[in-house]
Formats: C-alpha cells, structure tokens, sequence
C-alpha cells in the first residue's frame, strides 16, 4: 500500500516536471521572440525606413534568418507561407472587414463617437453628406447637446454646401437649425472661418431659392432670415 502511493507521488512528480519544462520552454521563446523584434525595431530605426508599413514588415519578419551558401532550394520543400506572422496579420484585416462594415452602420450616441466616425469613415464631401443625413438634424442636436466639437460645425457646414441638392433643402434646412441647438453654438460661430462662413453663406441663399414657394414665402424667409442672425451671416 504504501508502495503504491510512493509510485503515484513519483508519477506526479514526473508530470509536474513536464509541465514546468513546457512552461520555461515557452517563457524561453517568448523571450526570444521579444529580444528579436526589439532589435528589428532598432535595425529599421537605424535604417530610417521611409513608412510605418516598411518598419512593420521588418519586425515581422525577423523570426527569418538569411539564407547560406549551403542551403539548397530546390531540395527544399516548402509546407507555410514565408511569413506566417505577415500571414496571420493579413487573416486579421480580412476578419477585421465585416466589423468595420458593422461599425459604419452604427450611430454616434455622442460627440466623441461622432468625431470618431467622422475621421474614421467620412474621406470626402459625399461620405460626409451621407453620414450627416443618415444620422438626421433632430439626432444631432442630441448628439452635440452638451458642446461640438472645435471646428466640427465648421467641417458639416462645408459638407452640406459642397454635396447639397435641391431635393434635400427641408433635410438640410433642418440640420442648420438643429445645430443652433447644440451647447457653445455660438463660440463655434465666432470660430468658423471665412470659408465656412461662406458655406453657411451659399446654404442659406440655396434654400431661400429651394423653399420658397406662393403659399408660405414670408414665413420661410423669416426662418431663414432667423437662422442668419444666429450663424451671423449677412444678407
């Protein structure tokens, strides 16, 4: 009986030992792994790569050693891509796409999120002028109720003169008079600069042509004359 259990003791013993072997084993490599990159970073540093994307390229690749005079190639058979790390990150951006798609679909909740999806996602006017209608001016004032961003109203206001439509003038009426809404409106006026000024300008003559009609040409112009004193813009 007592043999038995000094066999089983042994035996774990034996496994612990196994184990603790793999685990210096992958602490080794692990080692290994960031002493070789580190010193890849050092090596594209000194060489002043010209982009960020040649610096990664080298310290992804220093698992690679160089090849020999002894080496012979047509002997070698080759069963993984010549970077797997390269690979791997590769399989990460493809996998990453379906959730940049899903993020574009969401709306921003706030002003750090919208600022964040406008960097990210709106490149010119039209992806601009998309992002803003498909959020809507009742939205944005929520968004911005708090403060906007410096120089962000600035930034929608070009948007909306550089992609603007005749059939979107009640869209984009509302949208100027959503943002007169939003907190530090007016410091971001006396911020906006001559040629934002002028694109809230060239808005507000665009509508007044668009929205007046027989019926309610005097209440129309008084709204818009309205929405000309609050982002001071002259006649």
């Amino acid at each position: 009986m007592v043999n038995m259990a000094s066999h089983l003791e042994s035996e774990e013993d034996v496994l612990d030992f196994r184990k603790l072997e793999r685990e210096l084993a992958a602490a080794v490599e692990a080692d290994h792994k960031y002493q070789r990159e580190n010193d890849a970073k050092f090596r594209a540093i000194k060489q002043q790569v010209g982009s960020y994307d040649e610096f990664r390229d080298i310290v992804m690749a220093s698992h690679l050693r160089p090849l020999e005079k002894k080496d012979n190639l047509q002997n070698m058979e080759v069963k993984q891509p010549w970077n797997v790390h390269a690979t791997t990150q590769g399989d990460r951006e493809n996998t990453a796409q379906p959730q940049i798609k899903q993020d574009e679909e969401k709306l921003p909740k706030n002003g750090h999120e919208f600022a964040r999806d406008w960097k990210r996602y709106c490149k010119t006017p039209p992806d601009k002028y998309k992002f803003i209608k498909k959020i809507g001016g009742e939205q944005l004032a929520n968004i911005f109720k708090n403060e906007i961003s410096f120089g962000l109203l600035g930034e929608i206001l070009t948007a909306l003169n550089d992609s603007y439509s005749q059939e979107d003038s009640g869209f984009v009426y509302q949208v100027l008079d959503s943002l007169t809404k939003v907190g530090r409106f007016e410091l971001s006026v006396d911020f906006l600069s001559s040629k934002e000024s002028q694109s809230v300008k060239e808005l507000l003559a665009k509508l007044t042509n668009d929205l007046t009609d027989d019926d309610g040409i005097e209440e129309v112009n008084s709204r818009l004359d309205a929405l000309r004193k609050r982002y001071k813009v002259s006649s």
